[in-house]
Formats: structure tokens, C-alpha cells, sequence
């Protein structure tokens, strides 16, 4: 997916990190931009799953789910990072609004996703029950298989994959795996092993929102991509 973005987006997301210059709770992080099959998400522990069309809007600590045969696309709204939740998937996008962005936190249940990360200030993470990854501006698939199991592909960049048993550093053309209580490994990616789904669809488009800060002040923000 190759994205470009206009000026409006850039002053808006200026516009975001003097609005909320210290750190708290995010609302509005991630908007849906698209969603294909049954794609839900729920706001609270104790509430509905509701459906998540094309311009659902994400706060930090909504839960998105698919079905089987569905899938999902999110952008953030502060750097345009990209977020791909594949069918039969559970995450939990938490986030805290900082002043040069936002702290992201994929909580990953089950599943698989591809993500496309702007290289920033602000930390971006998976976690999942075996471990988390650690991620400074990259392209990579996580896929938490049946066993517990998480599995690394990095496409760009590099990733942090660490757990309370160890740590090592997964680079592009790599493959890091941590199982179930064991200390985290890598690998070459073998031929034919590393997912291709993250690029299918990939047409341009735009989408836009309407975003208010603390002072009541409201701004679109156009997203192309």
C-alpha cells in the first residue's frame, strides 16, 4: 500500500500533539479504513460488540474482532501507521496521547495481522501471551498460531521480540519465533514461508474524519492513501 498524505493531514496532526500535549488516555487513535465480512468492535469490558464499517473510529482499549473470512484495515491518526487484522483475529488497540504522539499497544488474543509502521518517537507494540515485540518504523506479520506460539516476519526494518526468558533482534529477511515458556529465537525466513496478504487490495483512496480536542475546537483530518 503506498501512501501520501496532504498538507491538511500534516497540520492536523500538529494540530493533535499541541491539543493533548500531555500524557493521557487516547480517544480517536485508529480509524477503520476497511472492513470486509463480519468485523466488530467493542468499546468496554462489559459491552456489545457493534459492527465496524469503513470510518469506525477506535478509542485506546476497544477490543476489534473478525470472523472467519473477514478482515480488517486501521490507520492511526497521528503518524498514518497501517494495521492489518486478518480473519478469525482478536486485538486490543490501547494507546497513550503523548506529546510528539502516541504510545501504541496491539494486545493480541488470537490471530494473525500485518502492520506498516511510521518510524517515530513514540514506542509501538505487540503483545501476546509468549511475548511481546517492540517495533521502531518496519513492515512485519505476527501470526499467534494454535499452540501459542508467536511468529515474526520482518519485511523493513528491525524488531525487538523479548519476553521475561530473553530477547533477540529480528531484521528484514527474518523470522523470530517465541514458544510457549521458552526464550525467544531466530531464523532466516525460508522460501515460500512469509505471508503476501498484507499487500493484496492495495488501491488509493482517502478518508475523512472529524476530530475535536480538549477546547472543543474541531478540525478534519484528510487521510490519503
Amino acid at each position: 500500500m503506498r501512501f501520501s498524505y496532504s498538507t491538511l493531514a500534516f497540520a492536523f496532526a500538529a494540530f493533535l500533539t499541541s491539543a493533548f500535549a500531555q500524557t493521557q488516555p487516547a480517544k480517536d487513535i485508529a480509524v477503520v479504513l476497511k472492513s470486509a465480512g463480519q468485523v466488530q468492535v467493542t468499546r468496554s469490558s462489559k459491552g456489545a460488540a457493534e459492527n465496524a464499517p469503513r470510518g469506525t473510529r477506535l478509542n485506546s482499549g476497544n477490543i476489534l474482532r473478525t470472523s472467519d473470512g473477514a478482515a480488517a484495515a486501521l490507520i492511526f491518526t497521528d503518524d498514518k501507521s497501517i494495521l492489518k487484522v486478518r480473519e478469525n483475529s482478536k486485538v486490543n488497540i490501547a494507546g497513550l496521547r503523548e506529546a510528539n504522539g502516541i504510545v501504541k499497544t496491539i494486545k493480541m488474543e488470537f490471530g494473525a495481522l500485518w502492520a506498516k509502521v511510521t518510524r517515530s518517537e513514540t514506542p509501538f507494540k505487540i503483545e501476546t501471551p509468549s511475548g511481546v515485540a517492540a517495533v521502531k518504523g518496519t513492515q512485519f506479520y505476527v501470526i499467534l498460531d494454535g499452540n501459542g506460539n508467536m511468529i515474526i516476519f520482518c519485511i523493513e526494518g528491525a524488531i525487538e521480540l523479548f519476553n521475561k526468558l530473553g530477547k533477540v533482534l529480528v531484521t528484514a529477511g527474518q523470522t523470530g519465533v517465541i514458544a510457549e515458556d521458552q526464550a525467544p529465537v531466530t531464523r532466516p525466513s525460508a522460501p515460500g514461508e512469509v505471508p503476501t496478504w498484507g499487500n493484496e487490495g492495495e488501491q488509493g483512496g482517502k478518508i475523512e474524519i472529524e476530530m475535536q480536542d480538549a477546547q472543543g475546537q474541531k478540525k478534519k483530518l484528510l487521510l490519503e492513501y
